[in-house]
Parts: C-alpha cells; sequence; structure tokens
C-alpha cells in the first residue's frame, strides 16, 4: 500500500488563514527562507512581506534567512536583516550568523584561485568562504581548479556561479543554524526558488517552491505556492498548512517500511504527523512491530519518548541517540524533559521496575515537562505509548497523551479498553494476524478499516509474522503484509528473567493448601523456576491445581504459549480422583514444571 501523501498541494493561496485560537501547539516551528527570488523580488523585501515575517515571529515561529550571498553584500541590500529573523545563513550554507554568534562552516576556498581567475579576466568576488563567478565563466573556473588542484565544488544559482568547499551546502547550513535555536529539521518548513535550494529543501520535513522557481525546484519541491516570491512566503506564512489547522503534508522521502504485501512492495508509514495504532493478541509481536517502528523513526532522525511498562524496548539503547531511563533507579521527570531538549534525543521509558501506582504517579508528573518541550520547540514528535490500555487507563494517566494532536503510536492488546477519544483520533491500524483474533479488535479494525466484521475476522486470522494495515480516511484498502526485520535486539519482557524481577504487588506468593504464605514469592521466571525447586509438593499441588502458575504467567507476564505448557501441566492435579495426589505424581508434577520453565530461563 502506498504511504499517506496527504492533500494536492494547492491549498496554500492568497487569504489563507491560521489555526484556531486555543488548539494544540502546531507541528512546524521554523521557515526557513531563501532571499533572491523568494522572499526578495529585484532585491528587496517588500513592506506587506516584512509584515507577514513579524506576524509569524509573534506566533512563535523562527524565521531563517538561507541566501547565497555574502552576509555583507546581504546587509547592504536588507540593512534590518539581523532585526527581522532569527538567524542567518549566508554563502550557500558556508556561513551562520544566530544567537551562538557568527561561525564558518568550512575554511575558504584557496585563496590561489580568486588570483589566477583575475588574471585570466574573471571577474571573482570572495566572501569570508566563498568566491561568487558569472555561470558563464565555469569552463575558466573548472580548468583553474584542476590546474591548482582545489578541492571545490561548483554550484548554480540561476545566472550565477559560486564555488565553495567540497560538503558546504544551504542544507548543512540550516541543520547547523537549527540546532543553534533548539529546533528540528522535522519542525521545519524550507521555501526556495532556484538550483541551490534543493538542498535546503530537501533538508526540512516539508520543502516549498515558490510559483517562480526554475522547473527543477517545482518538480521536487513537497509544495508549490500559487503566487511568486514574497507574495508567495506570505502566503505561507499565513497558511492553515503552518497553523496545524489542516490535513498533513507527508512528503515520500519521510517515510518508514513496515515489511511487504504479497507482490513484494514495500508497506510504507508517513513518518509524522500521524496516529498509529499497533494491536494483536498477547505474544503476537506487537512490541517487535512497535520496535521496528521506532528504530526507523530514529535512524531518520526524529526525536521520541517512548513510554515502556514492561521493558520490551531496552534494546533500543543499541541505536544512536537512543538512552534508556529507568525511574526505578532515581530517574526524574526533569531529566526525562532535560534529554528531549538536548539535540533532539529518544528517551525510552522503562518503567518495569514500578508498581502500577507508582508507574501512574511518576507519568503524572511527567506530563508537564513533556507538555513545556513540545510547546517550546515540538519536540518530541512522536509519544509511543507501550501497553496502553493499562497505562492510559489507569486514574489520573490519560493526560499523558493528548488525542488532538498527531504524533502517537499506540501499543495494546486491549484496543477496546482505550479511551473513546483516543480510539477515534487513530489514523491507522496495524492489527497482527493470529490463530484466534479477539472480539475487541475485530470490533476496533472493523471500524478503522470500514469493513465488515466478518471479512475483518477473515483477514486476522493467519500465521505469527503477518499484520493488516488499513486507514480511517482510506477505508476499504487494508493490505496484508509480513512485518519486517528489525536491526536492534528485542528484549521480550526482559524483568521475567532477570534477578531483579517484579515489584513486590505483582509478584507471585507461594502458599500451602490451607492458603497460608510460606515466605517465599517470585518476581520473574528465574526466580519461579528456583522456588518450585524447593517447595514442598503441597504447596505445587495446591497452586497446580487452582491453575496458579499458568493464570499469573499469563495475566502479568503476558507470555501465552508458556501460559499453555504450564496450563497442560496443572491439568494433572484437576484430574486426580478426589483430589488426591500421589507423592510420585507430585515429584513428576515438579519435573514436569521446572522443564517447561527451562525453555524459558536463561541460563
Amino acid at each position: 500500500m502506498p504511504p499517506l501523501t496527504g492533500p494536492p498541494t494547492q491549498g496554500v493561496g492568497e487569504g489563507a488563514g491560521g489555526g484556531p485560537p486555543g488548539g494544540p501547539p502546531p507541528y512546524f516551528r521554523a521557515v526557513a527562507v531563501d532571499y533572491d527570488g523568494t522572499l526578495a523580488e529585484h532585491g528587496t523585501v517588500g513592506r506587506d512581506v516584512l509584515a507577514a515575517v513579524e506576524r509569524a515571529r509573534q506566533r512563535g515561529l523562527r524565521v531563517l534567512l538561507v541566501t547565497g550571498r555574502v552576509l555583507d553584500d546581504l546587509r547592504q541590500v536588507f540593512p534590518e536583516v539581523d532585526r527581522h529573523v532569527d538567524a542567518v545563513v549566508a554563502e550557500n550554507g558556508a556561513v551562520v550568523v544566530s544567537p551562538a554568534g557568527k561561525r564558518l562552516l568550512a575554511p575558504p576556498v584557496d585563496d590561489r584561485l580568486a588570483g589566477s581567475l583575475r588574471a585570466r579576466g574573471v571577474a571573482a568576488s570572495a566572501g569570508d568562504v566563498l568566491l561568487a563567478c558569472a555561470g558563464a565563466d565555469e569552463p575558466i573556473v573548472l580548468e583553474e581548479i584542476r590546474r591548482l588542484g582545489a578541492a571545490c565544488q561548483l554550484v548554480r544559482n540561476r545566472a550565477q556561479l559560486m564555488v565553495l568547499p567540497e560538503g558546504v551546502s544551504k542544507g548543512a547550513g540550516l541543520l547547523e543554524a537549527l540546532g543553534d535555536l533548539g529546533i528540528s529539521r522535522h519542525n521545519t518548513v524550507a521555501v526556495g526558488d532556484a538550483e541551490n535550494d534543493l538542498s535546503l529543501l530537501a533538508a526540512a520535513e516539508v520543502g516549498v517552491a515558490v510559483a517562480n522557481a526554475v522547473e527543477g525546484v517545482r518538480e521536487r519541491a513537497d509544495l508549490v505556492l500559487e503566487r511568486a516570491a514574497g507574495a508567495g512566503v506570505a502566503d505561507l506564512l499565513a497558511s492553515d498548512l503552518l497553523a496545524g489547522a489542516t490535513a498533513p503534508l507527508h512528503p515520500p522521502r519521510w517515510q518508514i517500511v513496515v515489511g511487504a504485501d504479497d507482490a513484494g512492495h514495500d508497506v510504507a508509514l508517513p513518518a509524522s504527523q500521524l496516529n498509529l495504532l499497533v494491536s494483536g493478541g498477547t505474544g503476537e509481536g506487537k512490541s517487535f512491530l512497535a520496535g521496528l517502528v521506532v528504530e526507523q523513526l530514529v535512524g531518520l532522525g526524529y526525536s521520541l519518548l517512548v513510554v515502556d511498562p514492561e521493558g520490551d524496548h531496552s534494546g533500543l539503547a543499541h541505536l544512536r541517540g537512543v538512552v534508556v531511563l529507568r525511574p526505578a533507579d532515581g530517574v526524574s521527570p526533569q531529566l526525562v524533559g532535560q534529554l528531549l531538549r538536548h539535540r533532539f534525543s529518544t528517551v525510552v521509558l522503562d518503567l518495569a521496575g514500578l508498581g502500577d501506582d507508582d508507574q501512574a504517579g511518576f507519568l503524572r508528573r511527567l506530563v508537564p515537562e513533556v507538555h513545556e518541550v513540545r510547546t517550546a520547540a515540538g519536540l518530541p514528535q512522536w509519544l509511543v505509548i507501550d501497553e496502553a490500555h493499562q497505562v492510559l487507563g489507569r486514574r489520573g494517566a490519560p493526560e499523558v497523551l493528548d488525542p488532538a494532536t498527531r504524533g502517537h503510536c499506540i501499543v495494546t492488546y486491549r484496543p477496546e479498553e482505550l479511551p473513546a477519544d483516543v480510539a477515534t483520533t487513530v489514523d491507522a491500524l496495524v492489527a497482527l494476524t493470529g490463530p484466534r483474533p479477539t472480539s475487541g479488535l475485530v470490533d476496533v479494525a472493523a471500524a478503522v478499516y470500514g469493513l465488515p466484521r466478518a471479512d475483518v475476522a477473515r483477514l486476522l486470522t493467519g500465521p505469527p509474522g503477518r499484520a493488516l494495515l488499513g486507514w480511517r480516511e482510506h477505508p476499504h484498502r487494508a493490505v496484508t503484509f509480513t512485518i519486517g526485520r528489525r536491526t536492534s535486539p528485542h528484549l521480550r519482557h526482559e524483568r521475567k528473567y532477570d534477578a531483579v524481577g517484579l515489584p513486590e504487588e505483582r509478584r507471585f506468593s507461594f502458599r500451602g493448601p490451607d492458603n497460608v504464605f510460606t515466605g517465599r514469592s517470585a518476581g520473574s521466571l528465574a526466580q519461579l523456576h528456583a522456588a518450585i525447586a524447593e517447595a514442598d509438593p503441597e504447596v505445587i499441588t495446591h497452586h497446580c491445581g487452582r491453575g496458579d502458575f499458568s493464570r499469573w504467567v499469563a495475566d502479568v507476564l503476558h507470555d501465552p504459549w508458556l501460559a499453555r505448557e504450564l496450563a497442560a501441566a496443572e491439568e494433572a492435579i484437576r484430574r486426580a480422583p478426589g483430589g488426591a495426589v500421589p507423592a510420585e505424581t507430585a515429584r513428576t508434577l515438579r519435573e514436569r514444571l521446572l522443564g517447561v520453565l527451562g525453555r524459558r530461563v536463561r541460563p
């Protein structure tokens, strides 16, 4: 299924309005604008355009000017530039001026080149880094670069030619300036008109061409404005797109691949501005697939906060820019907020060491921190919530997610237990196949996919490793696919196996036939294995007769295969006539339980 590509590129015209007051903060926080032919027409910025820039900045939008001009030249034609924009990227990305000061991003072009060009009659003007020439002089410039062995690149800007050090571009300069402002490329829109603006448009989440842009820029832009130069920029600054009051654009270069359909074609999702629900039965791979989504988003440079109640996602720490925090070790909500602000990192919040009440309390304290960062900088772009039926259903915890905003990945095996305002804001659903899909999953999938319930139940019945993707706004187009491979390790419910185990209220308490606590409990499979090996026979038969071992593994550790194997062993007690269990049967039962557990417990 092709990725959702958003509305046609025609909604930003004269008179476009802003978003509703008091609504959620908009996704885009910065606009990067080229100067000549984009913000300026014939070298001058109109008063109406400057007024539009100022109104946008008053709303909190950061405006960056990205130009091929030398800084001194720019300030001569636009004397008040430093007052009207938040940062300047000059010399086609080689020079940055921001609140952090002025800095050069590359050494100047070899000064021998300017002298040799002038000796051959070429008018070459030098900036802090680049040399500027006429486009017609390109053959001579190339000859001199080869003769001198200079490491340079040539960049065309309509009729002009710039000689720059290798690796310099408007796109690279933009990333540096955005870093100084604390804004991600993914919360940025870039606007240009000429060939040297292509890297600028590609560096931002959405690349925009003014109506007067050269054909190559128009073809590669994500959005083409209806009006030319400054008038088009003014329309964009006042548009519903920037205010967050229209359907988002989803450029195809920013997408993630979750698998392949039966024809071998990639099945893709937009990488931003999407509410995604991942659901399926226990043990069918929901957390694995969510991790697949997360690792691709991290690879594209998005910032995420992963709420991980059961420790499934600690393996993501292998990815660059990902840090795993465990509140049980004393991590504070303030530290989470600080890390989200720091260079757009991703935080996995492993809550497995906390009880339900402590998890909910930590999330309540975390909400203001996340809201502050999202309001100020649009970070994180994604909030991933595993075991969402627990996290969003706890008293006082639902406010951790704002259903009115996009950028949520909600993972649960009980979608019917999600709050109604969450379920109705889901844009897309990935439902995993299994031997017996639950009625709750079938109901939710039928609502999102726009398909009859019987058809959904049939599509969701299948082997592991498969899933169904469908869109609320594109009914009857659900597609079945094979889930892709991950690069980071998946640690399924890590706390099942470790030495620390679960908090006290979730541990298995061993009791005798009179239901009196023996003084021993288990918080992981390793501890359960050790306790069964040492427990009195009557304790084991008491719990097996009630189905306690299999129930705890299913309800607390969410391991359906192991629960079924343990239940088969427990059945020997329930078949015993009159409830009398011979000693030999008790010993055999213990050995069988240990054998089943031994297949899961790490050595």
